[in-house]
């Protein structure tokens, strides 16, 4: 009588064949466990809307404290790498207004993020700098608010009363909209180039313009390493995007 397992045997192969069957699918099994616990090469994790972000373990000085206030279910990054008359404050006035009319909604219940960078960077400074150096007007071609003649403060901040020829709406200067909760972010490269080029214009220190000009922006404008690092970041944080250059 042949051996039960002897492969001359016809009659022990259809069990063989079960067995090997049974194994292969386990293996598969297996298999499949393993690759779903793995994650992808290459993949990354964001956390979760108004989860705890980076802000504890950021280096530098650098302050991100604005990234955990993005919590709302309604986020947008407007992205101005240009003056273009102050169009990112408008349409983040615009946003704002747009959501309370159609959803009742507070300025609490939006997050709005302006990164200002690049040409853009005189928005954020102080009317102090832009009454000492000629150099923003003639450099923005902007004029006074109030006068219309060449601008000795900044165009963008809340209007005065006398105002005339105002750029920005009541409700919209970049000072009003920071008020409202309006996250306004700077880029550090963008100003630091525009010290140099109001130094060489005043003959004076780069390194003592471009301290002061750190000193002198709007309050509540919070300093970035790069305009393009504040839009990713933000982008990251769940913002959706729009450059209105």
């Amino acid at each position: 009588m042949p051996h039960p397992f002897d492969p001359t045997d016809r009659r022990a192969r259809p069990r063989r064949g079960f067995l090997a069957q049974l194994a292969a699918g386990a293996a598969a099994i297996a298999t499949a466990g393993i690759a779903a616990a793995r994650p992808l090469v290459g993949a990354t994790r964001r956390p979760p809307a108004g989860s705890p972000n980076d802000t504890a373990s950021a280096r530098g000085p650098w302050d991100l404290s604005w990234v955990d206030k993005l919590t709302a279910q309604h986020r947008q990054v407007f992205d101005s790498p240009e003056i273009a008359d102050g169009a990112a404050l408008d349409k983040a006035r615009l946003y704002l207004a747009g959501f309370h009319e159609v959803y009742g909604t507070s300025d609490a219940d939006v997050n709005s993020v302006i990164v200002v960078r690049h040409r853009a960077i005189p928005m954020v400074l102080a009317d102090s700098v832009w009454a000492r150096y000629d150099f923003l007007a003639d450099t923005t071609k902007l004029k006074d608010p109030t006068t219309g003649g060449k601008a000795k403060r900044n165009p963008f901040l809340g209007p005065k009363p006398d105002d005339k020829y105002s750029l920005v709406w009541s409700d919209a200067g970049l000072d009003t909209l920071i008020q409202r909760g309006v996250i306004v972010l700077a880029c550090s490269l963008a100003l630091r180039g525009f010290a140099k080029q109001i130094a060489e214009h005043a003959n004076t220190s780069a390194d003592a313009v471009d301290d002061e000009l750190r000193r002198s922006l709007v309050p509540g404008v919070i300093l970035m390493p790069s305009g393009i690092f504040a839009v990713t970041r933000a982008e990251e944080a769940g913002c959706h995007s729009l450059s209105v250059a």
